[in-house]
């Protein structure tokens, strides 16, 4: 919200006051000189200069907003390690710019709770795992309110870990939303992504698949 300055000017007007001085008969005058001739009246003291009136204000001008900041964007296929940061362009719903990703770590959750999240689509043969992520304005692109990129898990090796999850979430494994704030270079927001293993697999790590990155993923891994 803008703020609107208020200007208050106080004004003093100055009074100019003429003095004038009486001076009495001088004993040692000439009495040639000619009293009859008549004293001109004073003329009355000029007013002071009109008070100034206030200026009116100009109406405040909104400072352009500031060009999103030049940024390198990961190469595709790059391989990372949990806590490393990549960055990649963001084009969802009429939003534009670039975040960092970067994933801090991946969870194995309770079994029962991830049985009883998906209901008849529960199977016995898949474990639950909660991969979580720190996204960051990369640029400074106004992203307020978006969602974040999703990220699949992998298995330690950066492979397929066996299964896929889709349509469920758990208490502590939701996904995070950009809050209005996060419209500046450097605000962040913490988000997750529930995964599954199939028997024998885990989940690890994580790839961020989309777009440019479709054929050749970021991939994080222990």
């Amino acid at each position: 919200m803008k703020r609107t300055r208020m200007a208050v000017v106080s004004v003093i007007g100055a009074v100019t006051f003429a003095l004038t001085g009486c001076g009495g008969d001088d004993d040692s005058s000439d009495s040639s000189s000619d009293s009859s001739s008549e004293s001109k009246p004073e003329a009355p003291a000029e007013d002071s200069a009109a008070p100034e009136s206030s200026p009116e204000e100009a109406p405040e001008e909104s400072s352009p907003a500031a060009k999103p900041a030049k940024v390198e964007v990961t190469p595709p296929g790059t391989k990372l390690k949990i806590g490393e940061p990549a960055v990649v362009p963001y084009d969802k719903a009429g939003s534009k710019g670039a975040i960092s990703i970067t994933v801090t770590g991946v969870d194995k959750l309770d079994k029962a709770a991830f049985d009883k999240a998906m209901g008849d689509k529960a199977n016995p043969d898949i474990t639950p795992y909660c991969v979580r992520y720190t996204i960051e304005n990369a640029d400074g692109s106004d992203l307020g309110g978006t969602y974040p990129p999703n990220l699949s898990g992998v298995s330690e090796s950066g492979g397929s870990t066996g299964a896929v999850v889709f349509g469920a979430s758990l208490p502590d494994c939701e996904e995070g939303q950009a809050p209005d704030e996060f419209a500046k270079k450097g605000a962040s927001y913490k988000s997750s992504r529930l995964q599954g293993a199939g028997p024998g697999l885990t989940v690890a790590g994580a790839e961020y698949d989309d777009e440019d990155y479709s054929d050749k993923p970021i991939v994080w891994t222990p």
